[in-house]
């Protein structure tokens, strides 16, 4: 038999299993809780009531912050604003009318026994049976937002344009790759590739391009940059005596220069006795004047003017005649604009950038050609930023001894440096070129500078036969040039015979304070 102080006082001290109220007994206890925090202040206050034989829960009332409970009486809720945070504080009142106000995550459990569910709860579906006999009831949440599914969702413009800009707005440069053939394509798009008579050998620009490579023969013509002009059948050889020829035509208004690589280039050998090319011959009309070639020019390359007009065509003609021979021929062709910054200097058949690289004559083949006769051009090397002069050396030479890569005139017997005055056939000339690095003075006659260069040995001062090739320097800008050979090599007077041309290496000199 508990008294009534003894129950108080257990049900104080929340104890930790369900309590039976002893049968007759009634319970009532006033409650009062006040607390403060970061999350807004709680309280409730009101008295306790059980009848005998009622159960609650053990842990009433609640610790500060939490909301578990079980007691008997009616429920509703009622919105507490409290330190500008909106707190859910639901209100218990039992069979008396007290009333009970706690944490909004109190859950209130009724005995059916004796107690009815809170009007209208029933109706609304907040009850549900539980295996104990109790019937718990959620508290009513707020009202949530209705959406309507078949609502439009507002467009929205801009990001759609940048989606739409993944697909519709890629662009490239329809800039030199390499193709799964090795040889140098022009990237295109695979539509373009297609309409324009091209095949695609590789992918470009990051996939979004294929390498194109689109092929032009004998009585065609193109208009598209980077197309190869190629003989029959290439790459098979062709024996017959005919002429083959392609019409270019500008691929914009504003293209001035058609830059030709002469990836492949095996016509016949000029005749022996002047070095004229009468059998074969490649030919460039339409532009500035060029010299027409034979022989092996493998690697070479030109540069032609097309002009300012609308439409200038340029026309590439291959002729063969004589002997049989094994002839085959593969000049890609690129379209270069006015303003490009690939675009040669004015008068410049060869031109080459970077601070070091190679150039040699035309039908030079590694030493084994013959110079041609009948050539007037100029070779132009781009001056790089911070260099102020160039050097040249002498190719080494495999396949004479002594070293043939400069020999520009005599034969037998050997000649060795010849310069200025001296030279009055066939000449290379260097603007004040000199032997040592010193713009103005050299080393032996004559002790200045001369322009013009000839004779079997590669040197700017006068030498021997024999005499070894030693470096030559100009410091005069800009870094050009100028080829001339005649149009006699046997005939002449003295004998010219089995000249080779030229190779020469080229670096560039840094810029000093005497030089600058």
């Amino acid at each position: 038999m508990f008294t009534r102080a003894a129950i108080f006082l257990l049900l104080a001290a929340g104890c930790l299993a369900d309590t039976m109220l002893p049968s007759g007994k009634r319970l009532v206890r006033r409650i009062k809780h006040h607390k403060e925090s970061n999350d807004g202040e709680e309280s409730w206050q009101g008295e306790e009531q059980g009848a005998a034989g009622s159960t609650r829960r053990a842990g009433w009332p609640p610790a500060a912050g939490q909301g578990q409970g079980e007691v008997e009486g009616g429920a509703h809720g009622k919105l507490v604003r409290k330190k500008k945070k909106i707190l859910v504080v639901p209100s218990y009142n039992d069979k008396l009318g007290n009333q009970f106000n706690h944490h909004a995550d109190f859950t209130p459990t009724y005995n059916q026994s004796n107690m009815r569910p809170p009007q209208g709860y029933a109706a609304q579906g907040l009850l549900r049976p539980e295996s104990s006999g109790f019937m718990n009831t959620q508290l009513p949440q707020p009202p949530q937002p209705s959406y309507n599914r078949q609502e439009t969702v507002p467009a929205k413009p801009d990001e759609a344009k940048r989606f739409l800009s993944l697909f519709t707005l890629v662009s490239f440069p329809n800039d030199v790759c390499v193709s799964t053939t090795g040889q140098n394509g022009t990237c295109f798009s695979r539509q373009d590739c297609t309409s324009q008579g091209g095949t695609a050998a590789g992918t470009c620009a990051s996939g979004f391009g294929v390498c194109c490579l689109v092929t032009a023969t004998c009585g065609g013509s193109t208009a598209v940059n980077g197309t190869f002009f190629t003989n029959l059948g290439y790459p098979s050889t062709f024996d017959s005596v005919g002429s083959c020829q392609l019409t270019v035509n500008k691929c914009k208004e504003n293209v001035c220069q058609l830059r030709l690589d002469i990836e492949n280039m095996v016509l016949a050998q000029p005749e022996t006795t002047d070095h004229k090319c009468e059998s074969d011959q490649f030919i460039v009309t339409g532009g500035a004047p060029v010299p027409a070639i034979c022989g092996t020019n493998t690697g070479a390359h030109m540069y032609v003017d097309m002009g300012l007009s609308t439409n200038s065509p340029i026309v590439l003609t291959v002729v063969t005649a004589g002997p049989s021979f094994a002839r085959s021929f593969s000049i890609k062709v690129s379209q270069i604009e006015c303003d490009s910054l690939a675009k040669a200097g004015t008068g410049c058949l060869q031109y080459f950038t970077g601070v070091s690289g190679n150039f040699f004559s035309f039908n030079y083949n590694d030493g084994t050609g013959l110079q041609l006769s009948d050539t007037d051009y100029t070779i132009c090397v781009r001056m790089e930023r911070n260099f102020c002069g160039i050097q040249y050396t002498a190719c080494p030479d495999a396949a004479n001894n002594p070293p043939q890569s400069f020999s520009i005139t005599g034969g037998t017997p050997r000649l060795g440096s010849l310069v200025g005055t001296q030279c009055s056939t066939d000449w290379l000339t260097i603007p004040c070129a000199t032997n040592t690095n010193d713009p103005n003075a050299q080393s032996g006659t004559p002790v200045v500078c001369v322009d013009r260069l000839c004779g079997q040995v590669f040197n700017s001062a006068t030498t021997q036969a024999n005499s070894p090739n030693v470096p030559v320097y100009s410091f005069s800008k800009p870094f050009n040039v100028y080829v001339h050979t005649d149009s006699n090599e046997g005939s002449s007077n003295p004998t010219e015979t089995a000249n080779r041309g030229f190779c020469l290496n080229f670096i560039q000199q840094p810029c000093t304070a005497s030089q600058g």
